[in-house]
């Protein structure tokens, strides 16, 4: 993350959905576990506790354009830097209030060109950075969390890391 201003707001953020996603009382065998230090690639993985098969995530709190689950754009744009990390699979963008997830795996942006967008960051003014979008992406509502963890089964046990798998969850965009 590049806006240092988000750190605490992230961080709070983060372990808050942990705490969610962790705290639902059903069969699937999944964790969720965040890094305490920070390794400046990912943020933390979801476990299937009984195969062992893991996906890397990036978590991002959106304070713009992302609000009481409503995102304001049709695409979703990604820093190339992200997408390059090929530790990571997935990426976690909750919106500016915490009542919904974003969900987007990387192997869609990789479908898409780079791009170079101007973009506003903390610092005066904007800087120019690569980027992907795509049009795959999922809301799920914190109150949903049951399906996105159901979602999120069903890819670590077919190996399916792509919007296919958001077809089958019955989630809404």
């Amino acid at each position: 993350m590049k806006r240092p201003s988000m750190y605490p707001a992230h961080e709070a953020s983060l372990k808050a959905f942990t705490e969610l996603f962790n705290g639902v009382r059903d069969r699937l065998p999944l964790v969720m576990q965040i890094y305490q230090t920070e390794n400046f690639r990912d943020d933390g993985v979801i476990v299937h506790t009984r195969t062992g098969k893991r996906v890397a995530f990036d978590w991002e709190k959106r304070d713009r354009y992302f609000t009481s689950g409503r995102f304001a754009y049709r695409t979703l744009w990604q820093f190339e830097r992200k997408i390059k990390k090929d530790e990571i699979g997935l990426s976690l963008q909750c919106d500016s209030d915490e009542t919904a997830v974003l969900v987007a795996w990387h192997q869609d942006w990789l479908q898409a060109p780079v791009q170079r967008r101007s973009l506003r960051q903390d610092s005066p003014g904007k800087v120019v950075e690569a980027v992907r979008e795509t049009r795959h992406f999922r809301i799920y509502p914190y109150t949903e969390i049951r399906a996105f963890r159901k979602m999120i089964h069903r890819a670590l046990t077919r190996g399916l890391f792509d919007h296919r798998v958001f077809e089958e969850s019955g989630s809404s965009s």
